[in-house]
């Protein structure tokens, strides 16, 4: 009796070890855990980060309330990263980091809010910790009334972040900043519509009247490259268009490049169409500047956006040297005179004016 004892001491032992021998395999072999820190500021506070959905006390979360923070991985691997909970809800995340370095992270909300109020949220990852002010406001909270900057023409003064490719699903980098004017504060909801498989959408709370910037994460897959004109809209209320450049898919490498003059005025800039107040851009309009080509590929050339116009241009440098590239004109003009753009492509920037009659 004492041997069958310690023979199914013995076995059960095995077994143990071979269990945690197979956990840490899939754990600690293939996959790994990742360790590195959570991005913050001097003060503790997570940083960057974007807060995601309308957090009404008593409404329970869904899909569209999440926070968005960011990690310096050093090692690669799996990763939980979850926060207290704090008034009733909480945020958690679980997944693989494959790359060292700066990674933007999505943690889904759940509960449900039980009061109004600012609420601070303990974010943690490996035996780092930051902070994120999370406010919930009282149920009866009714929409804001605001328009978007350069409404009911192009858009103005927005971001695009992220790289977007044809084939590569979007991930939490991939958002686009919009500026509005609010007029009275409250909940909202933007969207830019499903275009090349790809949609944007955010909403939130805008608590205090005047300029807000609105943040829209982006979600699909692009299906084609090519530089795409599109509209961000609040229900037709007020709306706005961008362009947004989707680069060719996995396979063609970038070309390696600067801008002819980079630093200053570009090369040998020459413009056509002509430029008016109030009349759209259209294919007419566009301008050429010269480029240094130091390695073939697939580019993107992008001017900011100066009274309503933003210059662009894509497609793939078959050829070393210096070349010229056409770049063409979106969105309306909003006033008379003369204007600088700033051309940035590769690893430099130049510039050249423009005047509107």
């Amino acid at each position: 009796m004492k041997f069958i004892k310690t023979l199914l001491i013995f076995t059960t032992a095995i077994l143990f070890l071979a269990a945690c021998e197979k956990e840490n395999s899939y754990e600690g072999g293939t996959v790994g855990i990742s360790d590195g820190t959570l991005k913050s500021d001097g003060g503790g506070n997570c940083l960057p980060n974007h807060i995601n959905g309308i957090y009404k006390a008593g409404t329970a979360l869904s899909s569209t309330h999440y926070i968005d923070v960011q990690l310096n991985v050093t090692t690669p691997g799996s990763y939980v990263i979850t926060t207290d909970t704090v008034n009733g809800i909480y945020f958690k995340a679980l997944g693989i980091v494959t790359t060292a370095g700066n990674n933007t992270v999505r943690l889904m909300g759940g509960g449900t809010p039980a009061a109004a109020g600012p609420f601070n949220y303990t974010v943690k990852y490996d035996s780092s910790t930051c902070i994120i002010n999370v406010i919930t406001v009282p149920a009866n909270t009714p929409p804001s009334k605001y328009t978007l900057n350069g409404h009911p023409d192009s858009c103005l003064n927005y971001n695009v972040n992220g790289v977007y490719k044809v084939g590569v699903a979007l991930n939490p980098t991939n958002t686009i900043t919009f500026n509005t004017n609010v007029t009275t504060p409250g909940t909202y909801n933007l969207a830019v519509q499903s275009f090349n498989g790809m949609l944007f959408s955010g909403s939130g709370v805008f608590l205090n009247a005047g300029v807000n910037s609105v943040t829209l994460s982006g979600f699909g897959t692009p299906l084609q490259d090519g530089i795409w004109l599109t509209q961000v809209s609040n229900d037709t209320i007020t709306k706005c268009r961008f362009a947004l450049i989707v680069l060719p898919e996995s396979g063609t490498s970038a070309a390696v490049f600067s801008m002819g003059g980079g630093g200053g005025n570009c090369a040998n800039f020459t413009s056509s169409g002509t430029y008016t107040s109030g009349i759209p851009m259209s294919g007419a309009n566009t301008v050429k500047v010269n480029v240094i080509v130091s390695s073939v590929g697939a580019y993107t050339i992008a001017s900011n956006t100066v009274n309503g116009v933003t210059f662009l241009g894509m497609g793939n440098f078959s050829a070393t040297g210096t070349q010229s590239v056409t770049l063409t004109a979106t969105g309306t003009p909003t006033a008379a005179g003369s204007f600088n753009f700033a051309v940035t492509g590769g690893s430099s920037t130049c510039s050249f004016p423009l005047t509107f009659n």
